[in-house]
């Protein structure tokens, strides 16, 4: 059961990809400062769109006002991506492909 578009999304709700996809081209990730590799972040981008179940994913809270009527515009949400190995990567997501992990 996917989320639809009209469907709230609390801030920590875990969650996981539907079906496993390649990386979709409107999904970005935010600017680190150089903290975390290019090639990690497109390595657990790739991760997390696939389906691997070693990456988690939780719904991220955007405290500016506007970045969040941006991506409501777009109809984004913002994940937080962590790896076991404690990488962490926040990207944009589409509600609509995503389902709650228990």
């Amino acid at each position: 059961m996917g989320f639809g578009a009209g469907k709230h999304m609390a801030a920590g709700t875990k969650v996981r990809v539907a079906e496993p996809m390649a990386v979709p081209t409107w999904s970005k990730w935010d600017d680190d400062r150089g903290r975390t590799s290019t090639s990690v972040k497109k390595r657990l981008q790739s991760l997390f769109f696939n389906g691997d179940r070693k990456v988690s994913a939780e719904v991220l809270y955007v405290s500016r006002e506007s970045e969040r009527v941006i991506l409501r515009r777009q109809g984004l949400i913002k994940l937080r991506l962590r790896e076991a190995s404690g990488t962490s990567l926040t990207i944009t997501a589409d509600p609509a492909t995503l389902v709650r992990s228990f």
